[in-house]
C-alpha cells in the first residue's frame, strides 16, 4: 500500500501543493492569504503554497488571476509511486547501472594503460 493511499484512510486534512510562478518577487508574501507557503526561491520567482485538496482547484483559478502571477499549477505529487517495492526496485536497477558504468570506466583504464 502506499502512502498516499494509507493518508486517505486518516482523519488528516488532504493538501496539495500549487506551484505559483510569479512576475515579481516582493508580491509573494501577498499569497499568504490562500494557504501556507513551504517554498519560496527569489532566483527562480516561484514558489509552493499548501492548500486543501478539496479547494484546489478554485484556489487555482483565483490566484492565477492576480496580477502578479504569471502562471499556476497544481503538483504532479499524486502521479508518485511511493510504494517500497516500487522504490525498491528502481534503486536495485540504478546500482546495476551504475556497476556497469564503472566496469566500462576500469576497462577503458586498463586498455590505456597497456
Amino acid at each position: 500500500m502506499s502512502i498516499n493511499q494509507e493518508i486517505e484512510n486518516t482523519h488528516l486534512t488532504k493538501r496539495v501543493a500549487l506551484i505559483i510562478y510569479l512576475k515579481s518577487v516582493s508580491d509573494q508574501y501577498k499569497l499568504r492569504h490562500y494557504g501556507d507557503i513551504v517554498y519560496f526561491s527569489k532566483k527562480m520567482k516561484y514558489c509552493i503554497l499548501y492548500v486543501n485538496r478539496k479547494e484546489a482547484k478554485d484556489v487555482k483559478n483565483q490566484i492565477g488571476q492576480l496580477d502578479f502571477v504569471n502562471y499556476v499549477e497544481i503538483s504532479p505529487e499524486e502521479k508518485v509511486n511511493l510504494d517500497s517495492q516500487h522504490i525498491e526496485g528502481q534503486l536495485v536497477k540504478m546500482a546495476k547501472e551504475a556497476e556497469k558504468k564503472l566496469q566500462l570506466e576500469q576497462e577503458k583504464n586498463e586498455d590505456q594503460m597497456q
